[in-house]
């Protein structure tokens, strides 16, 4: 038996650990088991060199792994640049020098042990057939509509549906949303380095657990090894002093949807993290010219959340994101594009109007709502430059409602169908923003005396209501008949549609993708509306967030 002491002398991988913890090993040293059982995966070598392992306690300690090691455990005092220990022994130290590196620390090793533990709890009580399923795959709840195991190959299985499910040509044929539309090309020609790879598959594969009722929350979720290895490439990427290419930017776009889809699927609000790690990397972008072809929609993709993520904070946002750059001032000006630039406005002024509820800053108000007034006029404007496909069509008989879509949900006498999920979002973009603008002048009418003050209130009360309708009527669109957790490709599903016209197939697919995730922004920024909405509205709005939540079992965490 060897002994090895601390800090790499005789190996480069360290896992620094605050306690000792007996760790699960193979013939070789390098490869550790991430996650423990049932999930049977085991890390690829290369990928786990990049990793530091850190487990929280109150004393630090160092050691290295291997079978035949003997662990001499020494406490290091963590002095910088070199611990007393590594410098006595002119040896190099290993540890941590960042906060950040201690913030992304990998606490799958701690997860490991307490998912162990509870699954021999759950094993010694199961039964014969439940262990021998246990063993074969990724185990699922029962349901027949979703597969039970997932396939072994877990991580093409993943690639594939996430290619052809959320970036598909039948999903994004004709909008191809922010930045969506440039991440298959962007990946196909990605270096094996590159933070881009570990991103789209973190996304993969926890879009794929959501879809088998495998909560991509749980420690031992497949997707966060790959969350773990994209904050590692990025840190070292920024350390190494090289320039932010669209690779980077992409990746951390990445990994807002990700959190994003953790967020959905735990029933929790999305904070959006990466997005200002994103403005903070363009604001520093150097030398690299941004001439390629996916430059424009990687800065366009940020640019859309950076003013989604303020509208629905109430954040300011700098004007600099308008012109960061000649190929955002090139980029066709399509109608999303358009509203997109109204909004940054409308961000504005609720940061501004918020400031009515400071004492003494009432005389704010009547140039507030001049500008609200102002910025409600262009949003009506903007409705007269959509294409004429992506006006929505009314319907109201029996023939093209069916009835199961009305026991489903539907709020009033008639509902709504559009050109796609696409289309329906932006055009309820369009009527949030203008429910935001109305409240605006709705506070400064409080602070201005007018004897035109009541009409007025009485005429943007009216306004909150029609637009709240307008985003209800769309809820069957984007839902159907559904009520339970179906399969993504479920086309029993009905939805409405337009005499003589059946539901296109590429709906059923893209309405369960990412209609959902969609829908629910939508309604809870409706509930902001809560007084002044008719009696009964709210309830049925509380009622198809619930709905939304049991399609998609998200599960509060």
């Amino acid at each position: 038996m060897s002994n090895h002491l601390v800090c790499g002398i005789r190996h480069t991988e360290i896992f620094r650990i605050r306690k000792a913890y007996a760790l699960t090993s193979t013939p070789e040293y390098e490869s550790v088991m991430i996650p423990a059982e049932p999930w049977s995966i085991r890390a690829n070598p290369q990928e786990l060199a990049s990793f530091v392992v850190n487990v929280a306690s109150r004393s630090n300690y160092s050691f290295p792994f291997h079978k035949s090691s003997v662990l001499i455990i020494l406490k290091c005092d963590e002095a910088k640049p070199t611990c007393s220990y590594c410098q006595k022994k002119d040896a190099p130290c290993w540890f941590p020098r960042s906060e950040f590196e201690v913030a992304w620390r990998d606490q799958n090793q701690v997860a490991s042990k307490a998912v162990r533990r509870r699954i021999n709890a759950r094993d010694r009580s199961a039964s014969d057939d439940e262990r021998q399923q246990r063993n074969t795959g990724l185990i699922r709840r029962d349901g027949s509509d979703v597969p039970r195991v997932l396939p072994q190959d877990h991580e093409q299985y993943a690639l594939t549906f996430f290619f052809d499910t959320y970036l598909g040509p039948s999903t994004l044929a004709t909008h191809q949303r922010g930045f969506l539309g440039c991440v298959f090309p962007a990946w196909a020609r990605a270096a094996p380095s590159s933070p881009l790879r570990p991103a789209v598959n973190a996304c993969a594969q926890a879009l794929l657990e959501a879809w088998s009722s495998l909560n991509p929350n749980a420690p031992q979720s497949l997707a966060r090894p790959y969350y773990i290895q994209v904050i590692a490439a990025i840190r070292r990427h920024l350390q190494n002093a090289e320039d932010v290419d669209d690779d980077v930017l992409l990746a951390t776009l990445l990994l807002d949807m990700y959190d994003g889809i953790r967020s959905f699927c735990g029933a929790r609000p999305h904070e959006s993290p990466h997005v200002k790690g994103s403005v903070a990397m363009i604001e520093n972008r150097r030398n690299i010219p941004l001439t390629s072809k996916t430059s424009p929609s990687t800065l366009m993709g940020v640019r859309s959340r950076i003013v989604g993520d303020a509208l629905k904070k109430g954040e300011p946002i700098s004007t600099n994101v308008l012109t960061w750059t000649p190929a955002t001032q090139n980029t066709p000006k399509t109608a999303e594009i358009e509203l997109e630039v109204i909004n940054i406005k409308v961000a504005n002024l609720q940061v501004s109007a918020a400031q009515l509820k400071i004492p003494g800053m009432a005389a704010l108000a009547p140039g507030l709502m001049a500008k609200a007034i102002q910025l409600d006029e262009q949003l009506l404007a903007w409705t007269a430059t959509i294409p004429d496909e992506w006006v929505p069509t009314y319907i109201w008989d029996l023939e093209s409602i069916p009835q199961t879509v009305r026991q489903a949900g539907f709020y009033g006498d008639h509902c709504t169908i559009h050109q796609s999920i696409w289309t329906a979002e932006t055009l309820n973009v369009h009527c949030i923003s203008r429910i935001t603008v109305g409240l605006v002048v709705l506070s400064c009418l409080e602070h201005v005396q007018d004897a035109t003050k009541d009409i007025t209130r009485m005429g943007i009360l009216t306004t909150l209501q029609n637009l709240a309708d307008t985003i209800c009527a769309s809820v069957p669109f984007y839902l159907g008949d559904r009520f339970e957790a179906r399969r993504i490709d479920d086309k029993s599903i009905q939805y409405p549609h337009a005499r003589d016209n059946p539901t296109p197939d590429g709906h059923y697919i893209t309405a369960a993708a990412y209609g959902g995730m969609f829908l629910m922004k939508k309604l809870a920024e409706l509930l902001k509306l809560a007084p002044f909405l008719r009696p009964g509205q709210i309830p049925w709005i509380l009622g198809q967030m619930g709905r939304v939540r049991k399609i998609y079992e998200a599960r509060p965490t």
